[in-house]
């Protein structure tokens, strides 16, 4: 009686821990929260109760579990092949495929279960957080697959998740502008650039159709730079306007600099020097560049009079 459950429970701790921290899905799962705190932030301009933060991030939490969870459960066959993919919990066999879901549809349960007890706008955009989840991955309409919608259910997904955190005070301000902006960039750009880069033969054989796909690298790099640049100038130059401290402009120019030193000599390689190592150095550095400009959006958010 005791020995099944702790047998699921050892499989499910397999989905958030392997093969290490850094690999695992609790990292993207926790730019998702994130992003949901952000939104919080936005909203409530710093004044928050412990409990609304506990049942918003919990909410995305158990949302992004569902989805990263049934997105593994109906790959796992196909990243068999991939010797990246390969190594998450279902396709190393890890947990099975039956656990995965289960998984899911414990998260979603859980997800739904808070957000009711918040308001209707927080289950509103939960409901279409999860909706946009299972189209991604489940056949026949699986939009991973269709021309350009991975970035795109990407990108929604990440304004979907800050908009939860702004629906939790049961307001929509307009600063989320400058971080919806933001994640425009960094599905559009970034991530085609750093992490799809390593994926394009995967990408392929599942029949994805991506921007890493239709660009070559270093195309891909001058607009991720780009980026860059309209992410720092748009930030200084409109802070003041949507209400956000002095903190916000300083961080963003700081870590925008900062990234522009390692992708200029990038630029100046040839293509063919683009190694896989070099293209995994690169995405890391990134995440740490995104994960300092949301500091600088959250902490810029504060009223500091």
């Amino acid at each position: 009686m005791i020995k099944a459950p702790l047998q699921l429970l050892s499989a499910w701790s397999t989905f958030f821990w392997y093969p290490t921290l850094g690999g695992s899905r609790l990292k993207t799962i926790f730019f998702f929260c994130l992003f949901t705190s952000l939104g919080l932030l936005f909203a409530s301009g710093g004044v928050l109760q412990p409990i609304i933060v506990l049942k918003a991030v919990g909410v995305m939490f158990s949302a992004a579990v569902f989805v990263y969870s049934l997105n593994d459960s109906v790959d796992a066959d196909l990243d068999k092949s991939s010797s990246i993919k390969s190594k998450r919990p279902i396709p190393s066999g890890m947990m099975t495929k039956r656990q995965g879901l289960l998984l899911s549809v414990v998260g979603a349960l859980i997800s739904l279960s808070l957000s009711i007890t918040i308001n209707f706008l927080t289950i509103t955009f939960v409901i279409v957080f999860m909706v946009l989840g299972f189209l991604y991955s489940v056949p026949p309409i699986r939009l991973k697959r269709r021309f350009l919608m991975k970035e795109s259910v990407l990108i929604t997904g990440m304004i979907i998740s800050t908009l939860i955190g702004s629906a939790t005070m049961e307001k929509i301000p307009s600063s989320l502008f400058l971080p919806v902006l933001y994640f425009v960039l960094m599905g559009s750009t970034f991530i085609p650039a750093f992490i799809d880069a390593v994926d394009v033969e995967q990408d392929r054989k599942e029949g994805c159709k991506t921007i890493a796909m239709i660009l070559d690298q270093k195309t891909r790099l001058e607009l991720a730079t780009l980026s860059v640049f309209i992410t720092m100038i748009t930030i200084t130059l409109s802070y003041g306007y949507f209400n956000l401290n002095i903190i916000c402009p300083i961080v963003t120019v700081f870590s925008s600099l900062l990234f522009l030193r390692y992708l200029f000599p990038l630029l100046l390689k040839p293509e063919e020097s683009y190694s896989e190592e070099i293209i995994f150095k690169a995405a890391n550095i990134n995440r740490i560049f995104g994960f300092i400009i949301i500091l600088g959006l959250m902490f810029g958010s504060l009223a500091l009079y």
